[in-house]
């Protein structure tokens, strides 16, 4: 006999349908302004873009989470983070790649991802990673599997299981990745040489489309030296349902670890040596 979803399913479900509304709310947000000759873009202090999209983004986002879920906390990339008393918390990138996004370059996407605090115990519970120009997405909440959809010529929505390849050996996978410039800021060149030299093919699709490849099947593996919290947000749990893993460099799957490594559990156990074994070989970096 058929179970009832309890008060907690409930209220992860609602949450569910509320990310994936806002995450097409930002699509015409973020398409309204893409292209356009007179977007504006100003560095932030710590030198890296913002434009007007990202900033109406996110206070659209935050607007609509707090008149639909008040007690839920908050952390986006522009306006920071707000405390909450549900146990729920909303992490936003509302213009993940927003150098692609400036140059006109449509490999950038609106990131949301939902966690939940019980005590001291913290899990991504849900997420979504939207990508207008391109017309996909992937979602993912903890039980309800991942799904990859895809805009269709006639406006019709195509939705299919979103899931990683199956697992190869290092020295035959496609690995996506970031640019040098990053891992010179890490100070782990080593780490990108050493991977590269050993993977079959690497590429550099990386922001949230590395990602995206992954849990829907496209690449074997992707990897990037530093990440902040929304960068990371909707990914563990993404990766997890579609049957892959999804940490830090150190193996840790929280998204506050500052760094990524996503790809089918074999295929990550030995990146994750790899990454680790890099560490005592180093090579010359361009910031030493």
């Amino acid at each position: 006999m058929p179970t009832t979803p309890g008060p907690e399913h409930a209220a992860l479900a609602a949450r569910v349908s509320l990310m994936r509304t806002l995450a097409d709310r930002a699509g015409t947000v973020a398409m309204r302004h893409f292209q356009s000759v007179s977007l504006a873009v100003h560095a932030k202090p710590d030198a890296s873009p913002v434009t007007e999209a990202d900033l109406e983004i996110e206070s659209l986002l935050r607007k609509e989470i707090r008149t639909d879920f008040p007690n839920d906390g908050l952390l986006g990339e522009e306006h920071g983070a707000e405390d909450g008393t549900s146990g729920f918390r909303w992490v936003i990138d509302p213009i993940d790649g927003t150098i692609s996004f400036a140059a006109g370059v449509p490999l950038f996407g609106t990131l949301i991802g939902l966690e939940r605090t019980r005590g001291d115990a913290r899990e991504v519970v849900a997420g979504i990673c939207a990508m207008p120009a391109l017309g996909e997405s992937v979602w993912a909440a903890r039980g309800m599997g991942a799904w990859w959809e895809r805009s269709g010529a006639n406006g019709a929505t195509h939705r299919t299981e979103a899931r990683v390849r199956a697992a190869v050996p290092l020295a035959e996978a496609l690995l996506c990745t970031s640019g040098l410039e990053y891992f010179e800021r890490a100070g782990r060149t080593n780490a990108l040489f050493t991977i590269a030299r050993a993977a079959r093919r690497g590429r550099g699709w990386s922001d949230c489309y590395g990602g995206m490849l992954v849990a829907t099947g496209r690449a074997d593996a992707w990897f990037d030296p530093i990440m902040n919290p929304w960068d990371s947000g909707p990914f563990p749990v993404i990766l997890e349902e579609a049957g892959g893993v999804f940490t830090d460099w150190h193996g840790r799957p929280d998204i506050h670890g500052g760094s990524a490594v996503a790809a089918a559990p074999e295929l990550h156990a030995e990146l994750l040596r790899a990454i680790q074994t890099s560490a005592s070989h180093s090579l010359p970096n361009a910031n030493s």
